[in-house]
């Protein structure tokens, strides 16, 4: 009998993983790929968020701000990369700096260091800043780091813990038993005392397989551009524009790598199924990035690549105990932004849920 089986490893479900092990030996983590954060986790900014963005009152704005809090050591204890770079968010005209008023506001409140700066001011730190900018928002505390590294990191050490990997296996159904579960795989089937989905994109289809789901989600495309390495010269800030309803906009963000990314738009879609990259959508990034930073050495693109967001239409995380299935948690919606909350929420579910749920099944 398994005692905690979780279910994805991106970089949600391998933190769970690695975070359940240091209490229990008996944990299994099941993913589908051949190795962990391969899909959501490996396609997006990798941006530590300083947390200034969340609305007040939701688990974004908690797990965020417990997680920049704790990102650093915790990069240290898995010996992942992790860099404080700071960003800027930059806004272009009244209306703009208005939003910016709103997050200063929201940064005194919750203690996030931040620094109002005129154009003027802001370009003597990052000269390429396009001078029609009225104002920038610093925000020093933003930091980067390779969410896949992190994942691997942390499901290495979870193994080195006692835990156990299942790769290149997939969840077929999930049976509840009584005092267990029987998880059916395309390679066996288990019996575990706890459940946690951690699926992403496939979570509320794992959900669906114990009956009704609690929860639909809903996908948003963004399509990104990667620049070659040594462009810190065009910024070592990550660059921000005012955000919008449908997200934080078109960055530019140096990354642990050392190369640069341009992205993402923003496209609500039916599917995950990635399709080609259009020129459209690469030249009017490139029209929305030149408003905010000038300079940028387009010509030195090596790679173009497409994630998907798992949403909730809720805007907010899903992390809850199952209503009708004790014993089963479920991880959802974890979008934006997922990886600055993910050590915070490893540790808060493992401790405050997971294992108590455990312990009452012993």
């Amino acid at each position: 009998m398994i005692d905690i089986i979780v279910i994805g490893a991106g970089i949600i479900g391998s933190t769970v993983f690695y975070e359940c092990t240091k209490q229990i030996k008996n944990v299994h983590l099941f993913e589908k790929n051949h190795k962990p954060g391969l899909e959501v986790s490996g396609h997006n900014s990798a941006i530590v968020h300083s947390g200034v963005d969340p609305l007040s009152n939701t688990l974004k704005a908690k797990y965020n701000l417990m997680g920049q809090a704790m990102y650093e050591d915790y990069a240290k204890e898995l010996e992942t990369p992790f860099k404080r770079i700071g960003a800027f968010v930059v806004a272009k005209n009244e209306e703009e700096c208005k939003h910016l008023d709103v997050l200063e506001q929201r940064a005194k409140e919750r203690s996030i260091p931040v620094v109002r700066y005129s154009v003027h001011e802001a370009m003597t730190l990052e000269p390429n800043l396009n001078p029609n900018v009225i104002a920038v928002l610093d925000m020093p505390t933003t930091a980067i780091v390779d969410p896949t590294h992190l994942a691997t990191q942390a499901v290495n050490k979870g193994v080195e813990h006692g835990g156990t990997v299942h790769f290149e296996e997939t969840i077929v159904s999930i049976q509840p038993r009584g005092d267990h579960f029987e998880v059916t795989t395309t390679k066996g089937i288990y019996q575990a005392k706890v459940v946690v989905n951690c699926a992403g994109l496939y979570a509320d289809k794992i959900e669906a397989l114990l009956g009704e789901p609690t929860f639909y989600l809903e996908y948003r495309k963004g399509e990104y551009l990667v620049l070659s390495e040594n462009l810190s010269l065009v910024s070592s800030r990550i660059i921000y524009p005012v955000p919008s309803p449908l997200g934080k906009g078109v960055l530019y963000v140096p990354t642990i790598s050392g190369r640069s990314l341009v992205g993402p738009n923003a496209v609500d879609v039916d599917s995950f199924i990635s399709q080609p990259i259009q020129d459209e959508a690469i030249k009017d990034m490139k029209v929305k990035m030149n408003h905010l930073l000038s300079n940028i050495p387009y010509e030195k693109e090596v790679e173009r690549f497409v994630g998907f967001r798992p949403r909730v239409n809720q805007d907010d995380f899903i992390i809850q105990e199952h209503p009708h299935v004790p014993n089963f948690f479920t991880l959802a919606g974890i979008e934006s932004p997922g990886i600055a909350s993910a050590p915070a929420i490893a540790k808060d579910v493992t401790t405050t849920m997971i294992l108590p749920a455990l312990a009452n099944r012993r």
